[in-house]
């Protein structure tokens, strides 16, 4: 489920089942890194993607968080989404291909993934290579989902 109102609805008569939101983390930088960022917000955005068809039923998907630096205030803010959420769904976790969220406070709730660069790839190669990131972030879903 992603976020839209139809979907929203059809949570509301579920929401015994969908007991997960996925948020993408996506840096946006104008300069000294525009491709890097792009490159990483593609990759997560597509994963994220992914990981609802893959899952639905079971997760929701938030629109995109996106920032420009990573400091105490985008923590603080992250957090108030974090809080949000949780209200409304037992697991929240961010989805991001930029390492730095790793050793951020938010960690523990950070799925990182490195970046694919899909940018030349053909359709098929790029379902592939999706389907077996999800599979690795599959894997974290499946141990927060056991502890708890």
């Amino acid at each position: 489920m992603r976020w839209r109102a139809a979907d929203a609805s059809a949570y509301l008569q579920s929401i015994d089942y969908i007991d997960t939101a996925v948020i993408p983390l996506i840096s946006i930088k104008s300069s000294g890194g525009l491709k890097e960022a792009a490159e990483q917000g593609e990759s997560t955005q597509l994963l994220s993607e992914e990981l609802e068809r893959q899952l639905k039923g079971r997760v929701y998907l938030f629109p995109s968080y996106t920032y420009v630096d990573i400091d105490q205030t985008q923590i603080s803010q992250l957090q108030k989404v974090k809080e949000e959420v949780m209200s409304q769904f037992r697991h929240a976790v961010f989805l991001t291909a930029d390492e730095k969220w790793k050793d951020s406070e938010i960690g523990p709730d950070v799925i990182y993934i490195p970046a694919v660069p899909f940018e030349h790839m053909k359709d098929s190669l790029k379902r592939k290579i999706a389907d077996d990131k999800c599979g690795e972030i599959l894997n974290v879903l499946l141990q927060k989902w056991n502890n708890s």
